[in-house]
């Protein structure tokens, strides 16, 4: 290889260069801005604040709950149509039904013959449900996997 001296004398200069020192004021406001960075993980007074969906969601499965444990203790019509009334409360009481996705799988667009482009989505979750036993307050829960196919039309704009 050649080197030309130019090179050398230049690679000799670059290698001389050293960088300068922050000044006391951009080290002080780079201090400053990293405190302010890592404020929230010291602040533990803040409250925080749910979603507005999940409290509406929270308020309408209440309802909902009130509204099956009052269903359960009236008695159903083949009972009133044979005349007798069920003497004990119901055996279990539904407490809740929780879904949780594991894994959505896209299928891709299918043409159908005559009809609009569709996505095709394959829904894997799981289903957890909950009974209680109001006499004894005994809790049964009960969960099983669940797949679902879901069609959505595709609109190409």
């Amino acid at each position: 290889m050649n080197h030309d001296p130019d090179d050398t004398r230049l690679e000799n200069l670059l290698r001389g260069l050293a960088p300068a020192a922050p000044s006391p004021a951009l080290s002080q406001r780079v201090d400053e801005e990293l405190k302010l960075d890592m404020s929230w993980l010291t602040t533990t007074s803040r409250q925080r604040h749910l979603p507005r969906w999940l409290v509406s969601a929270s308020w309408a499965a209440l309802g909902a709950a009130a509204a099956v444990a009052v269903m359960s203790n009236l008695p159903s019509r083949a009972d009133s149509s044979a005349g007798t009334l069920a003497a004990s409360t119901p055996t279990v009481l539904p407490v809740a039904t929780i879904r949780e996705w594991e894994d959505v799988q896209d299928e891709g667009i299918h043409y159908t013959q005559g009809r609009l482009p569709e996505q095709h989505l394959r829904v894997i979750a799981r289903e957890r449900q909950t009974w209680i036993d109001p006499r004894d307050g005994a809790q049964m829960t009960v969960e099983y996997p669940r797949e679902q196919k879901v069609i959505l039309p595709v609109s190409f704009q």
